[in-house]
């Protein structure tokens, strides 16, 4: 699963999910979907570099956060910040400013990657 389009097509579909969880108030599910979308986006950009994240699970994470740094150090604060959600949300899924955070850091990252147009 190396291309480019079907890893866009995953971070489309993940990033719908997360925004139907947020509607629906299942706060401990948006930031593990918009978690996924972002990595999918970011697999999809890398992979347009011949980079493959996924392929190594135990280090896939820190990759893509260290490509994140590197290529859109812009778009690497947005990352922290849903990385910082994904972990409060897993352990207290009840609080709603926080899943708004991580879909708002989801937003900016797939609009700076270009994965959803500006209009989102």
């Amino acid at each position: 699963m190396g291309d480019p389009a079907r890893h866009r097509d995953l971070a489309i579909e993940k990033r719908l999910g997360a925004l139907e969880e947020l509607k629906s108030g299942r706060n401990s599910n948006v930031a593990d979907l918009a978690l996924k979308a972002v990595e999918q986006a970011i697999e999809a950009e890398a992979a347009r570099e011949g980079l493959h994240f996924h392929r190594r699970p135990r280090t896939a994470h820190a990759e893509r956060r260290e490509w994140m740094r590197f290529r859109h150090r812009d778009l690497a604060v947005h990352f922290e910040v849903l990385w910082g959600a994904y972990g409060d949300l897993g352990y207290d899924g009840l609080n709603g400013r926080r899943a708004k955070e991580a879909a708002e850091a989801m937003e900016a990252i797939l609009r700076g990657l270009g994965t959803v147009g500006k209009e989102g």
